[in-house]
């Protein structure tokens, strides 16, 4: 639901039976990790590394929709491949000889995509899928590259994720439809004689599914769940059936690429500058989210480079091993947390030697967000900020920051606005922050950016920076 690390994705294959109709009675394959009972760093660094056997597992195809769609809310998009007869037969042979073999494993290579990309070019040898994905593979690139053969894909199909449809339907409803849902769940009374049989149907058809989403995240008990849930139901088996309410979902494949660099020049504290900014993966918060999560940003192993004009020094600005931002706007229904994660290496200034440095960074915040409109959110979270190096006074410092910014997203043009108090546990780290960055997008792959950093120390330290940056997604 409010996981941006979802849009990564995942990638499995459904094998139809010969019937029509019948895609919940299909065959849905996997190809994962058998990792027992590791968790945490064990987890990521045998994972990263090799350290587990991959195989393929077969299950039916509407566990699968259970899993993601209803459980996990996650949505599903499915993509027809257009294989003859023979080649679909070799297919499934090869699937099945498949299954109880081993393959070594690897999070960034050898992973769910990268192992679909070679079972399709088992059965045809002509297609060229996997040779370019030689450092890692990301389901959404190996998406594209399949979508990219001509003719290889066939009908697509999008599943909503439950949550997901309950937005949309909330959406749709007047103010009398509303209060009638919002009185269902408050009060249990599922009266609602004053609308039409076509808005009672939508109101009841959208408690159910509420209750059904709240059972499924521990938010309710069975008993309590089976009470609401039949007692809507019994409501609603007077009424005539009604094809659902589906939102129209962007075809995810559509969205921009993976990978981002971006040429900047500016000033620092009156010093002029040019920078070059590389990563692999993934989005920025003001990059276009057109099929992806508006509000969600995720950058891997970001890496900008700096080089003062007037010093001739070129410098490692910042390099950023995780970093992720999730927005996700609260209502009178859901009341999700919205949060950040920094993992990365900065550069800072020490105003008592006038030395700069590089150090280690890590933030956490979490918090809440408030949709003005659809596309105009203020947020507030309360962040744990700390640093640690040889530049710092005693080495390092931890602090507590509360913070409140805007993101707006009137496509082309997007911002993110920020401003964070830092008190620490010395002064080098009390601070107060500015941020400001405004997008203005060119396509969905290249845009024009304007960025404001500022900083006041309680040292007296205080810093500016403005800079002009073209992004090209690739």
């Amino acid at each position: 639901m409010n996981n941006p690390a979802s849009m990564f994705g995942h990638t499995l294959v459904r094998i139809d039976t010969a019937r029509k109709g019948t895609q919940m009675l299909a065959h849905g394959s996997n190809f994962g990790v058998t990792s027992g009972a590791d968790t945490g760093l064990s987890f990521i660094l045998k994972g990263l590394f090799g350290g587990y056997d991959g195989k393929y597992s077969f299950n039916p195809y509407w566990t699968i929709i259970n899993t993601y769609n209803n459980i996990e809310n996650r949505d599903i998009w499915e993509y027809g491949i257009n294989l003859t007869a023979e080649e679909e037969l070799k297919f499934v042979n090869h699937l099945y000889e498949m299954q109880e073999a081993r393959v070594q494993y690897f999070f960034l290579t050898k992973n769910c995509s990268y192992m679909i990309l070679e079972l399709l070019e088992a059965v045809r040898p002509s297609l060229d899928l996997s040779s370019s994905y030689n450092y890692y593979a990301i389901p959404m690139d190996t998406l594209k590259t399949v979508r990219d053969v001509p003719e290889l894909v066939g009908d697509i199909n999008y599943r909503p994720a439950r949550y997901t449809k309950i937005k949309y339907q909330l959406k749709q409803m007047s103010s009398a439809q509303y209060a009638a849902f919002r009185k269902g769940i408050k009060e249990h009374d599922y009266d609602m004689f004053y609308l039409s049989e076509t808005e009672q149907r939508q109101v009841l058809d959208t408690l159910y599914q509420y209750y059904q989403y709240r059972y499924t995240q521990g938010e309710m008990e069975l008993k309590e769940y089976r009470q609401n849930s039949f007692a809507v139901l019994r409501k609603r088996s007077n009424l005539p059936a009604a094809e659902e309410l589906k939102p129209e979902g962007y075809d995810p494949s559509l969205s921009h690429e993976s990978a981002q660099i971006s040429l900047s020049s500016g000033v620092y504290n009156h010093k002029s500058f040019e920078q070059i900014m590389i990563r692999p993966a993934y989005t920025s918060l003001t990059d276009n989210n057109e099929g992806l999560i508006r509000g969600a940003g995720v950058r891997v192993t970001e890496i900008i480079g700096r080089y003062y004009n007037q010093s001739h020094k070129l410098v490692l600005q910042r390099f950023t091993g995780l970093a992720i931002y999730s927005l996700m706007p609260m209502d009178r229904v859901f009341m999700p947390y919205s949060y950040k994660t920094d993992f990365s290496l900065v550069r800072e200034y020490n105003p008592q030697n006038e030395k700069d440095g590089t150090v280690g960074n890590i933030e956490f915040g979490i918090g809440k967000t408030l949709g003005l409109t659809e596309r105009f959110w203020l947020y507030g979270m309360i962040d744990v900020h700390g640093q640690y190096g040889g530049l710092i006074p005693d080495n390092y410092w931890v602090g507590v920051a509360p913070e409140v910014g805007v993101f707006a997203d009137f496509s082309p043009l997007r911002l993110h606005l920020a401003a964070e108090q830092t008190f620490a546990t010395a002064k080098f780290g009390n601070r107060l922050q500015y941020k400001a960055d405004v997008a203005f997008g060119i396509n969905k792959d290249i845009s024009l950016n304007f960025e404001f950093n500022a900083l006041h120390n309680k040292r007296g330290h205080n810093e500016q920076e403005w800079l002009t940056a073209i992004k090209y997604s690739f």
